[in-house]
């Protein structure tokens, strides 16, 4: 979407929401955030009026209709999952994943159904949806997610995948790596790893030798707002990640290097089977020519030196 645009975006009171609301704002365009009328929108008090609110539940479709039909958006970014569930295997927590996926329905519906329909519609889904597939994951592979929220992500991902033909914009899923960076919430892996070594409190590491595929939000905000602008052809599901994988252990050493603290280990078990993570960048980088901006030890020296005192005060 080249020039101003109105840009729609769900989840934009979240970790990765809320930097996108930022980077759409600096780039000029008029930002409306749909969120749940429950949700609390600290992360956006710094920018104020520059965005504006529209508090309502997506199964609601007439609010929904109502809404589009206000802010004739031309792009959408759906972000909304519920990622406090992401650990949870219960049956109860895959029942809860499957309103995230009605909701997303309900979007593209009230989408479709616009006077003037959007440019585009750009979702984001998750590297957990890949499961226990081969490594790397490769866009085209078959998921074998491994818990109700993958699924649940998967479910959507191939919705999309079916009904595109038939919507009046383009509906793209960008699978996303584990995305950190600022404003991350402190029960994620690369904060509380950040936290305990700046407190200098030992830490509690449950599988210390699973890989991850670690990306910095600024790199991910990269991403989408340059798919927003120029969508490359046939791109139905896209990869963006590092392309490399680190040990959650070696993660911590790193951290606790770059902290200058003594790195007191609780590990755990060694009676598990280590996974691995990874995410294939080969279809994004054809396509765009992208790479990640933020090497991972950068990324982690910011966020150390920005949590030094924001800790201090917490310790005062």
């Amino acid at each position: 979407m080249a020039g101003a645009a109105r840009i729609l975006i769900t989840g934009g009171t979240g970790f990765i929401g809320s930097h996108l609301v930022r980077r759409c704002v600096a780039e000029g365009h008029e930002v409306h955030v749909l969120l749940r009328p429950s949700s609390a929108a600290v992360r956006l008090e710094p920018i104020g009026s520059a965005v504006t609110l529209h508090r309502l539940s997506l199964s609601d479709g007439a609010a929904v209709r109502a809404c589009l039909a206000a802010v004739r958006p031309t792009g959408i970014f759906h972000l909304v999952g519920n990622t406090a569930s992401r650990h949870d295997p219960t049956l109860a927590q895959s029942r809860e994943s499957l309103e995230s996926l009605t909701d997303f329905l309900s979007l593209v519906e009230a989408a479709a159904g616009m006077e003037v329909p959007p440019r585009l519609f750009l979702r984001t889904g998750s590297i957990a949806e890949y499961g226990a597939a081969a490594l790397p994951f490769y866009e085209e592979q078959r998921e074998r997610p491994e818990t109700g929220y993958a699924a649940s992500l998967v479910a959507a991902t191939h919705y999309a995948q079916a009904i595109a033909p038939r919507l009046p914009f383009p509906l793209v899923t960008a699978r996303l790596a584990l995305v950190y960076g600022p404003g991350q919430a402190s029960d994620f892996l690369v904060p509380s790893i950040i936290e305990a070594c700046v407190a200098n409190r030992p830490i509690s590491l449950r599988r210390p030798k699973d890989r991850r595929d670690l990306i910095h939000v600024d790199d991910v905000v990269e991403v989408l707002t340059g798919l927003a602008r120029e969508m490359p052809a046939d791109c139905p599901v896209i990869n963006i990640g590092s392309g490399y994988d680190v040990s959650v252990e070696a993660l911590a050493e790193t951290i606790a290097d770059l902290a200058g603290c003594s790195l007191r280990l609780l590990a755990g078990g060694d009676d598990y089977e280590p996974v691995t993570l990874r995410l294939s960048i080969e279809r994004l980088r054809r396509a765009t020519g992208w790479r990640p901006r933020v090497p991972l030890r950068e990324g982690l020296a910011a966020l150390i030196e920005e949590a030094r005192p924001r800790m201090m005060t917490v310790a005062a």
